[in-house]
């Protein structure tokens, strides 16, 4: 008899039959009413989906928590520890998508790609030639987070000729300049980008100071969460040029973004997309079910996050 499993998050609701095949699935969009929690032991959630306290303790007999995605900062950790709750994520299968987009954003962004689409469309080209972009040769960018994905991104970097630096909570064993102090950091490079955990450990880590610390020529590229910056003084140093532009692919409140995005003529857009590459969803969603199998069936954890003590 196969396991019953809750998937919570309507982001998967294309992988569904890859879930099937191991497990009696329900998911929690298409229930209307009286969910019967207690018949679960495992859920399929997203790493931004709101697992906290309040959702997890409808569970009486839950025993893991499966993350479609690296970031596990939705799920309540002290809560899962506290009940012997396993948790899994699936990192390093999405690591090259998430640096690639990153990439992407950056060129898109200073070489004004999206606007020099709009001109031709909008055929202003016929009237004037279009306005100088920003170079990235030897530009210095500044990686907030070397993790998988910051090494990733550096790699594609250095192919475009730029000095990288980097900041986190500690020094690597690789050869860029490490800067303990993200304030200095940021008054040393041209570009930001950030590819750090979310959670309460980074939650507005790039707030007033380090944006007023950057250049006015300065672009940020955020493929991290959308916790991590002061969402409210970036749209004011946007609004007043007080940085030249910021391309994100994550926000605060996402999907419902702020609103004041949109007046603004200096930025990239992205629907939390950097993941979502065919290939890459599909291995998602069968290391998400292999965890839950393998857990489940044969008592063995496979990409377990680390809960600490």
């Amino acid at each position: 008899m196969k396991s019953n499993i809750l998937i919570t998050d309507k982001l998967l609701n294309d992988y569904t039959n890859i879930f099937k095949e191991k497990f009696s699935i329900d998911c929690l969009w298409k229930i209307k009413s009286n969910i019967n929690f207690n018949k679960y032991t495992g859920i399929v959630v997203t790493g931004g989906f709101k697992t906290n306290k309040r959702f997890l303790s409808n569970f009486k007999n839950l025993k893991i928590v499966s993350v479609f995605g690296v970031g596990y900062d939705g799920v309540d950790i002290e809560y899962c520890k506290n009940n012997n709750i396993i948790v899994t994520n699936t990192p390093n299968v999405l690591t090259d998508d998430v640096a690639d987009l990153a990439l992407g954003l950056m060129i898109t962004l200073s070489r004004k790609i999206v606007s020099g689409h709009e001109y031709i469309y909008q055929k202003k080209w016929i009237q004037k030639p279009f306005n100088l972009s920003q170079s990235l040769t030897n530009k210095t960018i500044g990686i907030v987070g070397m993790g998988a994905i910051g090494k990733a991104f550096s790699k594609r970097a250095e192919r475009l000729l730029m000095n990288i630096v980097y900041h986190g909570p500690n020094k690597k064993k690789i050869k860029y300049k490490y800067y303990k102090n993200l304030k200095q950091m940021a008054k040393a490079i041209d570009i930001m980008v950030i590819t750090c955990i979310g959670g309460k450990s980074t939650k507005n880590i790039i707030n007033k100071e380090i944006i007023s610390s950057l250049k006015k020529s300065s672009l940020i590229i955020n493929v991290s969460r959308g916790s991590v910056i002061d969402e409210e003084y970036l749209l004011h140093a946007l609004n007043k040029k007080a940085i030249t532009g910021a391309a994100l692919d994550v926000f605060d409140g996402e999907p419902n973004i702020n609103k004041k995005f949109l007046k603004l003529k200096n930025v990239i857009l992205s629907p939390h997309n950097a993941s979502g590459t065919i290939e890459t969803r599909l291995k998602m969603a069968i290391m998400s079910r292999d965890n839950l199998y393998s857990f489940i069936k044969y008592s063995k954890v496979k990409n377990k996050v680390t809960i600490k003590k």
